[in-house]
């Protein structure tokens, strides 16, 4: 079976959506002791961290990005493992892995501390979760209305 791209980009937009509202959530909760941890690290660095509007549009394209990984994964990997959310968190599950593997070197540098770390790396697990349920979902039913019944007989 083919992926089909317009249905991945169907899931993936919405996926991108909860990535980006989770992601705000993430820094109004964190953003203080992030900035505190930094400083520590390299004192005033926190206080040039200002983001203009390139790297803020920057940021919101890339959750739209991450959201289409998650249901492109989802879709090269749902013939093997049948569609819904069990497949959809194995999905959420590696590319949060790799974004862990990728990113461990901040703690190890001591540019952010293991507990802050581990805290935004959970919030980032559940917010891959939901997201890439609800991609999935989304692909899914749009596969489900798009099927004939001419295959079935």
């Amino acid at each position: 079976m083919s992926i089909n791209p317009g249905r991945v980009i169907a899931g993936g937009l919405p996926a991108g959506v909860v990535i980006l509202i989770f992601n705000i959530l993430a820094q109004f909760v964190l953003i203080d002791r992030v900035q505190q941890e930094m400083n520590t690290w390299m004192p005033g660095s926190a206080d040039r961290m200002s983001m203009g509007a390139g790297a803020i549009a920057a940021g919101v394209v890339m959750k739209f990005v991450i959201g289409i990984i998650l249901v492109w994964v989802y879709a090269v990997i749902q013939p093997r493992f049948g569609p819904g959310p069990r497949t959809a968190s194995y999905v959420a599950i590696t590319v949060w892995l790799l974004g862990v593997i990728f990113f461990s070197d901040f703690p190890l540098m001591g540019m952010i501390s293991v507990t802050s770390y581990a805290l935004l790396e959970f919030m980032q697990l559940v917010t891959f979760l939901i997201a890439s349920i609800v991609g999935a979902g989304i692909y899914s039913k749009h596969g489900a209305s798009n099927r004939t019944d001419a295959g079935a007989a």
